[in-house]
């Protein structure tokens, strides 16, 4: 296994001029891929990066990037309680290489599966360069702790204004928060569970200033060592869920979700094509 820093050095971009790659990209013209009801954004690697960039340039309000796999589009498609969440995000960036399959299988087209890590190093480099704050909530404290450190390491001249675990009783909780407010980061990378994280986020709204929230799940277990990513054979097919069910079996209700999205985007194909 590769130990953090190695994934790091994987993940960033080097030897090139990335900052005007993506200061050309014309992140205007980028649209929306409907699937079941969720508009993604329809972007590569570089672009999502690019669209990220603008908004920290703009910085005209508060942005709330989320993350989807096809297990967690089943809690927030339309029709869904949690759709509202979708509907208040700026970014919805596809994880998972089933969302790829949903929208050919759909009619429709999605360029890229996004990975919450990559996307998380290529932003890191670029808070190097262009002297963005960075705040880190969520794990356990070595997990924090140890990304931390690897980070600082790594990027020498990365501004991290703030840390903290994600286990807080209410008084901590209060205290984080202002601590967001009164060191106003530019990118919050944000590391609980799905939905927790993502109803934290519009429950606290107030507080983030002029941020870019970036809700990046168990990414930091991964970056601090402490949780294997998945072996490429899994990864390159787009099976990182079924890696994930097969380390931790006490999540098998996953693979119900993940039958339920299967079903449901090939019967919606179906009636697709009856229509048309």
């Amino acid at each position: 296994m590769k130990n953090p820093g190695d994934i790091i050095h994987l993940s960033a971009k080097d030897d090139r001029d990335y900052l005007l790659d993506y200061q050309v990209i014309q992140t205007e013209t980028l649209g929306k891929t409907d699937i079941l009801g969720v508009p993604f954004d329809n972007v590569s690697q570089d672009e999502s990066v690019a669209k990220i960039y603008r908004l920290l340039e703009e910085k005209e309000r508060f942005h709330h990037i989320l993350f989807l796999d096809p297990i967690k589009i089943m809690s927030v498609r339309k029709g869904k309680k949690l759709h509202r969440i979708t509907e208040k995000a700026t970014m919805i960036l596809a994880e998972g290489a089933g969302l790829q399959w949903a929208a050919s299988r759909l009619g429709k087209n999605l360029k890229d599966r996004i990975s919450p890590i990559a996307l998380m190093m290529d932003l890191v480099r670029l808070c190097e360069l262009r002297n963005y704050s960075i705040f880190m909530l969520g794990g356990k404290e070595d997990v924090i702790e140890k990304v931390y450190f690897t980070l600082s390491r790594h990027f020498p001249g990365v501004r991290i204004v703030g840390r903290h675990a994600g286990y807080m009783n209410p008084q901590r909780e209060l205290m984080v928060k202002e601590s967001i407010r009164k060191t106003s980061p530019n990118i919050i990378f944000l590391a609980m569970d799905f939905p927790e994280q993502e109803i934290w986020i519009e429950n606290n709204t107030a507080f983030f200033g002029h941020s870019v929230i970036i809700g990046v799940s168990g990414s930091l277990d991964i970056l601090s060592g402490k949780v294997r990513k998945a072996p490429n054979f899994f990864k390159l097919r787009g099976l990182v869920w079924l890696w994930r069910i097969m380390s931790k079996p006490w999540r098998l209700f996953r693979i119900f979700r993940m039958f339920q999205f299967f079903i449901t985007v090939f019967f919606k194909s179906l009636f697709r094509k009856k229509k048309s």
